[in-house]
């Protein structure tokens, strides 16, 4: 059965397009899924550019009735479908869950980039199966990206937990207790901004596959094998980490996370 997950917040650079990217990357590369990543950005799409994929046919031309199949690109063992940035007809993005029926059967995980645009956020979320929320560790982001779970849960759309993104300073930022305490949401990841970011998007590449070893590779891929059902693994480095019971209770939320996916394929 496949899982049409989205990745969602209502504010531009938290690192959205990022871990969606590097989650299908994680679920391909790490635990041998088949992955179809979709940018349904609609109105600035992003993941052609970070793939550097030169797409003729992109998920406009889809909403536009030509065949999915043709907007399908393959990069770093993942299927991706690009979206347009110079599409000059009108789509209708609310097509996007009909569209992407039909190739459920071909895939274990599609995985949706989002628009932080409220009215272009609606069909993605319509779209998913599962939402799982983007926020960094400060409060215009987290009340923003709440706005986006208020609108996940008029639409009765689940909201499986939230990935906190490019923590830079911990003492000033809110703290994975407080983050849970303000949006009634599981923390399942919490990700240090980190130069390798950089170097990895310098480079086309998913930092899953450019630097593996890297603290956030490592991060990202335990919340990929909560999603796949694979067991984690505490690392050495993961023993040394500052903030033990912080880490401990994320893993204690991505063990609830997998019973609830193992659950739901059988």
């Amino acid at each position: 059965m496949t899982n049409v997950l989205a990745f969602v917040s209502i504010k531009g650079g938290v690192g959205k397009t990022t871990l969606a990217l590097e989650t299908a990357s994680s679920l391909a590369n790490d635990f041998g899924k088949k992955v179809l990543l979709v940018d349904a950005n609609f109105s600035a799409p992003n993941i052609g550019l970070y793939l550097d994929l030169t797409n003729e046919t992109t998920l406009h031309d889809a909403l536009d009735g030509t065949l999915l199949h043709n907007a399908i690109y393959e990069a770093h063992g993942i299927d991706v479908i690009p979206a347009s940035m110079n599409y000059h007809k009108e789509v209708d993005p609310f097509k996007l869950k009909k569209i992407l029926n039909k190739f459920k059967n071909r895939y274990d995980f599609i995985i949706l980039d989002s628009s932080p645009n409220y009215e272009e956020l609606k069909p993605v979320i319509t779209a998913a199966d599962k939402i799982f929320l983007v926020t960094s560790p400060d409060n215009v982001t987290l009340t923003t990206t709440l706005k986006a779970a208020q609108i996940a849960r008029d639409q009765n759309t689940p909201i499986e937990g939230i990935i906190v993104n490019k923590i830079r300073s911990p003492k000033h930022e809110y703290n994975l207790e407080e983050i849970e305490t303000i949006s009634d949401v599981p923390v399942l990841a919490r990700i240090r901004d980190h130069k390798k970011i950089a170097h990895a998007a310098h480079q086309k590449t998913p930092i899953t596959v450019f630097d593996s070893a890297n603290t956030i590779s490592r991060e990202i891929k335990r919340f990929a094998s909560s999603i796949c059902g694979s067991p984690e693994k505490n690392g050495f480095f993961q023993k040394l980490l500052p903030f033990k019971t912080i880490f401990q209770k994320e893993k204690v939320n991505r063990e609830l996370l997998r019973e609830k996916f193992y659950k739901s394929q059988i």
